[in-house]
């Protein structure tokens, strides 16, 4: 990846929007703009972080970090700045940060952020930059695009994998635990999130959770299985879902999903670049499941209307798929569209796919088998 680019389109942004300066901790802004490989994923950020990128207007971009994060840092074509104690944090800021108006995030850190800032500078006057940084991974460049490819890809090879695993008397424990051995073994440096494969018994009493069924129970006849997992490939995150059903299903279930995954297939042919803004995807959907009996389903589980999300370096990038998204759709956006039907006591369905937007058509790079629903007793 071009992290020099990176940077520089990031200091032009700055710039642009007239802030003298930006710090950002450990989270997606760092990783996606030093490229050093820190793991921010699995695990909430120290209120004191590990690792800062500093830009001042005018000045060359910083990273400022502990010894315990020194040698990944060394990775990174930035400036490297390895310190042991909070003043010369401070001294280093007070030579790389002009001017008042400085742009902090993430969210994570920003107390301590803002407390830094405030030693360092005479009344500074803070603000909230995550979005510069967001704005600018919207969309994907051609390196990043085949690292998502392969990261789909992975998803694809692992549901095929475990289609071998479902039988009755496995528990969702142990369905999940071999989806995150399965990816690790097979290339991933690390599940995107923990994996799901949730169970819903036909016939059950109707509830507020569609997921009662204890998760140590075995797998029984009757009972839907909702999967959902991802995994991180050399930075990159993929997300992805499909449902089954253990033994024969009912019409009103298989009819159910048979028409999630038409209503999905139609939602991306319509994707093409400038035709939609994000918030319209739900529409289109909701009217396609409308036309074949299931849009109470689909609006029982999604009532905010929400349909996914952008992914990238992050699992959920910015844009979102709702209702407030006012963005069109534009090539080299990557999302993860995830329309679910629930109908409490009977099933609940997921798929969700990654769709990368082209010039023209949309690219579906999750491909599992769409067809494949109910799966035969043994």
């Amino acid at each position: 990846m071009d992290y020099t680019a990176r940077l520089q389109r990031l200091q032009e942004r700055m710039e642009s929007q007239l802030f003298d300066g930006l710090v950002f901790g450990i989270g997606p802004n760092f990783r996606y703009f030093t490229g050093i490989p820190v793991n921010w994923r699995r695990e909430a950020e120290p209120a004191e972080p590990e690792g800062l990128l500093v830009l001042g207007r005018g000045r060359s971009p910083q990273v400022i970090t502990t010894p315990s994060f020194s040698e990944l840092a060394e990775q990174s074509p930035v400036d490297i700045h390895v310190v042991d104690t909070q003043t010369e944090i401070v001294d280093l800021l007070r030579r790389f940060l002009p001017g008042r108006r400085i742009g902090i995030g993430p969210l994570l850190a920003r107390d301590y952020l803002a407390r830094l800032v405030h030693s360092t500078l005479p009344r500074p006057l803070i603000v909230d930059a995550d979005g510069i940084g967001e704005e600018l991974r919207y969309r994907k460049t051609d390196k990043e695009i085949a690292v998502l490819r392969r990261a789909a890809a992975l998803c694809d090879q692992v549901m095929g994998d475990i289609m071998d695993q479902i039988r009755p008397g496995i528990s969702q424990l142990e369905l999940e635990r071999m989806i995150a051995e399965m990816g690790c073994r097979s290339g991933a440096q690390d599940v995107s999130f923990s994996p799901t494969g949730g169970y819903v018994k036909s016939g059950t009493r109707p509830s507020d959770d569609p997921f009662v069924y204890p998760k140590d129970e075995p797998l029984v006849s009757g009972t839907s299985i909702a999967f959902d997992f991802g995994f991180v490939v050399d930075g990159y995150c993929s997300d992805f879902g499909r449902s089954f059903y253990c033994g024969p299903a009912p019409e009103h279930i298989s009819g159910a999903y048979r028409a999630l995954q038409e209503s999905q297939g139609h939602l991306i042919r319509q994707m093409k670049p400038g035709r939609l803004l994000l918030r319209e995807l739900f529409d289109v959907i909701e009217e396609a499941l409308d036309e074949r009996g299931f849009g109470d389903r689909l609006r029982a589980r999604l009532p905010g209307r929400g349909l996914g999300h952008q992914i990238g370096v992050d699992l959920h990038e910015n844009p979102r798929l709702g209702p407030d998204s006012d963005v069109t759709l534009q090539p080299g956006m990557v999302m993860a569209l995830e329309p679910k039907l629930w109908l409490p006591g009977e099933y609940y369905l997921r798929v969700e796919d990654i769709v990368l937007i082209t010039d023209d058509e949309p690219e579906v790079l999750t491909n599992f088998d769409r067809k494949v629903f109910e799966l035969p007793l043994e």
